[in-house]
């Protein structure tokens, strides 16, 4: 049987004060990180669950806490409502609401103090200065799988200070704009008299109009209308009395507590204008902070899959490279799939001298010939599951993506017995296995080590700041996806197979990575070897020289894009 609401949410906060304390005992530091795992899947499952539940927090303070943990649960409930507003996957949503939970893990007397407005002791300051370096320390005892997280905690304050200054400093990781957001909203409408905390809404709208960085205001775009214009937990006048917003329900109607009498809450479903005070109140009542959302009124959120990508997974299984189709049977198979139909109208635009895009799908088959079709029809599908799967570093991967699929089109492009769209295809399937399974290693580093391997090339996740992955799990995804694609297996042999067993398949592959080295990463000199197979490779895809091949590649201005 399930638990109440009540159970799991009082449980829920009370972890969270607990977690806090580990700090004070250092024999238990090493539990830190198991247990800031455990806490921030919790707290993601719960939101999905019953997001009111948890959004009600940002409205009612409980003085049964201090500050410092009511300030850390309205981080991590911001944090929470943040992920879910851009449908990130369990593993992304957990990372951050991990980094908003140890944000102030050091800190948690100085952050009382704050909240009175006493002045900080030298130590005070030391340790407020060097808490980040702190929780690096202590959460690093759980080994290289915390490492996520310290490398967020890393850039933290630098960028929540960017978010708020006026000049443009660019910021490019999109995860740690998400946590400087949550931490920067949840210092401004935590309850705390003496120094005027504002509405969450104010404080979302004013960061809006302050921060320069357009990702940011994405963000919070998106988590005022995932919320809703009104904030659960806030207090509204109705009829001339003040009463609690709780949640609305499927007709619009909001559903309100009047809670003056302490023997019996007065529930009242309302279809009319209100007006919210969303900033954050002190309240004892039991009632309001736990028990009320145990209601058969407030009804569970239901989990919806991403039925996008699943439909286009779909998709691309049921086209075979190898099979020429004919118009009927195309159309019978993307019939369902409009927004295919239509990118791949767009798509075709290479494929006439005018560059102009085919005005329907069979126009488009005829640009390109049948034969090659499900080639192209593929790559365009993959292109859109890149674009339909949420990542906040979603737009460099697919820019870094398309870099080196023109590096692809050039290498092959005098070589008429291969289509580049079936040795593209790979590297597509391997970017959404990037997004998908590595999605909290994805970086925009490039995890070359600077020594060459004499042996082993290096592998496509290098490119997108992944330095190891299961091969396996990989190699799975790509069967099921292109089975039928043989520069798939030839991908997989040139990231783990030596130089003298790869074929001239996976040769090719390696000179592709060489080819992307020298744009991505310029002052690192490829080894002899894959200065060789590079070489074999311009000849064997009718080259005449380097230095043709050269020039056509810097007119492709590819580190433009970098």
């Amino acid at each position: 049987m399930n638990e109440p609401i009540s159970v799991k949410l009082n449980q829920l906060l009370e972890n969270t004060k607990l977690f806090l304390t580990l700090y004070n005992v250092k024999k238990q530091w090493q539990t830190v990180y198991p247990a800031v795992c455990k806490l921030s899947e919790q707290y993601r499952e719960l939101y999905e669950q019953y997001p009111v539940a948890l959004q009600a927090r940002c409205a009612v303070f409980n003085p049964k806490y201090s500050y410092s943990v009511n300030l850390v649960i309205n981080q991590c409930v911001l944090t929470a409502a943040l992920c879910k507003s851009q449908q990130y996957n369990n593993q992304l949503s957990e990372l951050y609401i991990c980094a908003a939970l140890v944000d102030h893990l050091c800190v948690g007397e100085q952050l009382n103090k704050l909240s009175k407005q006493l002045k900080f002791s030298d130590s005070d300051k030391r340790i407020w200065q060097l808490r980040h370096q702190l929780t690096a320390k202590i959460i690093l005892t759980g080994g290289d799988s915390a490492k996520p997280i310290t490398q967020v905690l890393a850039k933290l304050t630098k960028y929540k200070q960017a978010l708020v200054t006026t000049p443009k400093i660019m910021l490019y990781d999109g995860g740690i704009t998400l946590v400087a957001i949550a931490n920067i909203i949840a210092m401004n409408i935590t309850y705390s008299p003496p120094k005027q905390h504002i509405s969450l809404f104010k404080a979302l709208g004013d960061l809006y109009i302050r921060t320069p960085n357009l990702f940011a205001q994405q963000l919070i775009k998106f988590l005022i209308a995932h919320i809703g214009p009104l904030l659960p937990g806030s207090r509204v006048i109705y009829n001339d009395q003040l009463m609690v917003y709780l949640a609305s329900d499927n007709q619009q109607r909001h559903i309100l507590i009047n809670v003056e009498n302490k023997n019996k809450i007065a529930w009242y479903r309302v279809k009319a204008l209100l007006n919210s005070n969303a900033i954050q109140w002190q309240s004892n009542d039991s009632r309001i902070q736990i028990s009320v959302w145990d209601s058969e009124h407030i009804t569970s959120t239901a989990n919806i899959l991403n039925n996008g990508s699943l439909a286009l997974i779909e998709l691309i299984s049921r086209l075979k490279l190898q099979h020429e189709y004919s118009y009927k049977a195309l159309s019978q198979i993307m019939a369902p799939y409009p927004n295919v139909i239509e990118n791949l109208c767009e798509a075709v635009k290479p494929y006439n001298n005018e560059h102009q895009a085919a005005k329907s799908l069979k126009h488009s088959l005829s640009m390109v010939g049948y034969f090659n079709a499900p080639a192209i029809i593929q790559r365009v599908i993959f292109e859109q599951l890149v674009k339909v799967t949420p990542h906040p570093l979603q737009q460099f991967v697919l820019t870094r993506l398309e870099c080196i699929v023109e590096i692809i089109a050039l290498l092959v492009s005098k070589n008429k017995m291969i289509q580049f769209e079936h040795i593209a295809l790979p590297l597509y399937g391997y970017a959404y296995f990037l997004l998908t399974q590595c999605s909290t290693h994805i970086s925009r580093k490039i995890m070359i080590d600077e020594t060459p391997n004499t042996t082993l090339n290096t592998p496509i996740s290098a490119f997108f700041g992944v330095s190891s992955l299961e091969t396996e799990q990989l190699k799975a995804q790509l069967t099921l996806l292109l089975s039928d694609n043989p520069w798939a297996i030839a991908l997989l042999e040139a990231e783990h197979l030596p130089k003298k067993q790869l074929n001239e398949r996976s040769k090719l592959w390696v000179a592709i990575k060489a080819l992307t080295q020298t744009v991505f990463k310029p002052q690192l000199k490829l080894s002899t070897w894959q200065q060789q197979i590079l070489d074999q490779q311009l000849t064997t895809q009718k080259w005449e020289n380097h230095h043709l091949f050269n020039e056509q590649l810097q007119e492709l201005a590819l580190s433009n894009t970098i």
